[in-house]
């Protein structure tokens, strides 16, 4: 009896010690959970800032997504700008490359002279010389026979005969020293006339004219002052260049062609020719005597042969022949 007294105490005293851990247990977890609920209210997996802050944040976040999306597009401008720019700079360099190109070709040109041109230039200096020569040679032979009053001159493309003592104010014909004097040219042009002439009388050669060029016609033209009409003062040129032709040229009147009219150019005509100009062309004043004594006077002037094309510029003495061929052709063609 009293070991099941004692037993029972004991069991109950075990039983009461297992009602205590068990409510230690539940009380030590009940603390874990309060725990656990405290830390995970306090848990958060963002930054926490006050709203102010935020607020302010936020608008400088904006404000600069704005600013970055206005410089791009002001860098997206200013790139556009710049291609344009650059189809500019290309446009440019390649006008500039054409010009350059364009000049140099025109440099190139002017440095190969047009033939015809060059030719030209050749036959103005032989004729330069020629008239040069011409003067210089009457200008002896006016010294030398004593003479007042006459002049000649180099004048351009003509040789000019001028002076009170050449033709008296309406006077038609050569006379007394001025006679002689023209007479003394014929001498002379007819010692160079065969070097640059075709025709029975032509003498063409290297030796005096290298160049090859050629005289399409020696002009005498007659000249007056203004004291008549000019009517009266055409005929009287006319009258004064016929003279001067007759001095030049003697026994014009012959039946067989007098040897000045022998000197033929390529189309086969006389290189010699008269022309009256009356009081059209004066070379002074009219309104005093010294004026109308240079106005009464008598002009050669040498026209040279300008080829119509590059083949037909001679090359040799002997291409004169084909030349002259050729444009008495094209002149007898319907």
């Amino acid at each position: 009896m009293r070991f099941a007294t004692r037993r029972r105490r004991q069991e109950e005293e075990a039983e009461s010690a297992f009602v205590s851990m068990t409510d230690m247990t539940v009380s030590f977890l009940f603390i874990v959970m309060i725990l656990l609920a405290f830390f995970a209210s306090q848990y958060n997996d963002q930054d926490v800032v006050p709203r102010p802050v935020h607020n302010d944040v936020v608008r400088q976040r904006d404000a600069a997504k704005r600013e970055v999306d206005r410089l791009m597009l002001a860098i997206a401008e200013l790139q556009a700008r710049i291609d344009d720019l650059r189809k500019t700079l290309s446009a440019r360099d390649a006008r500039i490359a054409e010009l350059e190109r364009q000049l140099a070709a025109a440099l190139e040109k002017l440095k190969q002279r047009d033939p015809i041109e060059a030719y030209g230039a050749r036959f103005a200096e032989a004729r330069h010389q020629m008239i040069e020569r011409l003067a210089a040679a009457v200008k002896e032979d006016i010294a030398r026979e004593k003479i007042e009053g006459l002049d000649v001159s180099a004048q351009g493309d003509a040789l000019r005969f001028q002076g009170s003592g050449l033709f008296a104010s309406g006077q038609g014909g050569l006379s007394g020293n001025s006679l002689r004097i023209i007479r003394l040219l014929g001498e002379h042009l007819d010692g160079q006339l065969p070097c640059f002439t075709v025709g029975p009388r032509g003498d063409i050669k290297a030796s005096c004219n290298p160049d090859l060029v050629l005289i399409e016609t020696v002009q005498i033209e007659g000249h007056t002052d203004a004291d008549s009409s000019q009517s009266s003062n055409l005929t009287l040129s006319m009258v004064r260049a016929m003279s001067a032709f007759g001095a030049i040229a003697p026994d014009v009147a012959r039946d067989d062609a007098p040897p000045m009219l022998a000197f033929q150019n390529l189309l086969g005509q006389p290189v010699v020719a008269v022309a009256g100009y009356g009081e059209m062309r004066p070379i002074a004043g009219n309104d005093t005597p010294e004026g109308k004594a240079a106005n009464r006077r008598i002009d050669l002037r040498f026209i040279m042969y300008v080829p119509p094309g590059r083949d037909l510029i001679p090359q040799t003495v002997q291409d004169i022949g084909r030349i002259r061929t050729e444009l008495q052709r094209r002149r007898d063609q319907p």
